[in-house]
């Protein structure tokens, strides 16, 4: 039997948690999500469109007062680590800046689905945040009949627990393990398919994952989504993509602006999901007060070039920039989803 596609209610669902306080949304949003998938597909299932009008009238019941609750706590949680950490002065030392973050997501003017996920973690506990400093993650899904929005949202929870459940190896060290825990995740799915007999094609995504601690960043990366550095009025892209292309630049073939158009710029060569053992590249440089870090799937760079890119972040502070970003690709037509985190360093 056929029921109507739940999409336009996942979306609904995914802006209604924006109310939510962030901290909280990072530690439940994605099974929220998950949970109200299966709740909508079961409504569906056994009641038809009456079913699915009951479970958005329950989800709307308990909305205002679980989104105020949550605040309440928030604001008490925030007012008394603020007390808490008045004279310590070690944190002080060890967490340097402030980091003033902006992200968000766009389905773009041409898809149907919207397969990238993002995540920004900056950790409520003070040891953690010491330890292992801000972590922010960016996956680009790819897979026939909606495997693509799985492989990204399992590839940023998998990093995500992987990387702060590390906690004894160096950081460069537990990233790139977290970045290839998701790989095998996202294989052993693919097995499981593959076990069950089911038709169609596997599921894969690029990653890119970046922590800042104490005046370093840390970036891991696999496949076409990227990491960029704005430092003294300079942009820099700080990864390297796995695409055909980016290798026909190495080689001299074509010029970094003709990635942009070219008929190949879309065929990447790694991805997650592909193989068990995968290789993850890293890299490391010093960060400064006043630097910008932003990392993005293809769907934003390949519409914008560096020199607007460069400019918007400038002039803007990361929320905004991220809103502007996002619409000026869409603008240049918007054929992929689109997908950007922005974070401003500064000073504590």
């Amino acid at each position: 039997m056929g029921y109507p596609p739940a999409a336009f209610s996942e979306r609904l669902y995914r802006l209604l948690l924006l109310a939510y306080p962030r901290a909280f949304r990072e530690e439940y949003a994605s099974e929220m999500v998950l949970v109200f998938r299966d709740a909508y597909y079961e409504a569906l299932r056994r009641w038809g469109t009456l079913g699915a009008m009951r479970l958005w009238s329950d989800v709307f019941s308990d909305f205002v007062k679980t989104v105020c609750i949550q605040w309440v706590r928030s604001w008490v949680q925030r007012d008394g680590r603020d007390f808490a950490l008045a004279g310590k002065e070690q944190l002080a030392m060890t967490v340097q800046f402030r980091l003033d973050v902006g992200q968000r997501t766009d389905i773009g003017r041409k898809r149907a689905n919207n397969e990238d996920q993002l995540i920004s973690v900056i950790p409520e506990d003070q040891q953690l945040l010491q330890d292992r400093g801000a972590l922010f993650v960016v996956a680009d899904g790819m897979g026939g009949h909606d495997l693509g929005d799985v492989a990204s949202e399992l590839t940023i929870q998998q990093v995500k627990d992987a990387y702060y459940h590390d906690l004894q190896g160096d950081i460069p060290t537990a990233l790139q393990n977290a970045v290839k825990l998701a790989n095998i995740a996202i294989c052993q799915a693919n097995e499981a398919k593959q076990a069950k007999g089911t038709d169609g094609y596997g599921m894969g995504a690029t990653c890119v994952a970046a922590v800042l601690h104490d005046q370093m960043l840390y970036a891991a990366n696999v496949g076409d989504s990227r990491v960029y550095v704005l430092h003294d009025g300079r942009l820099r892209q700080v990864t390297r993509d796995h695409s055909i292309v980016a290798q026909m630049v190495e080689r001299g073939e074509i010029t970094p602006a003709q990635v942009r158009t070219h008929e190949k710029r879309n065929q990447i060569y790694r991805s997650l999901g592909e193989k068990p053992d995968l290789e993850v590249d890293l890299f490391t440089e010093p960060v400064q007060e006043g630097d910008t870090l932003v990392l993005c799937t293809d769907g934003l760079w390949e519409m914008l070039e560096d020199e607007e890119l460069r400019t918007i972040i400038e002039q803007s502070g990361p929320e905004e920039s991220v809103q502007r970003l996002i619409a000026r690709a869409n603008e240049a037509g918007g054929p992929d989803n689109v997908t950007a985190i922005v974070v401003r360093v500064s000073a504590a």
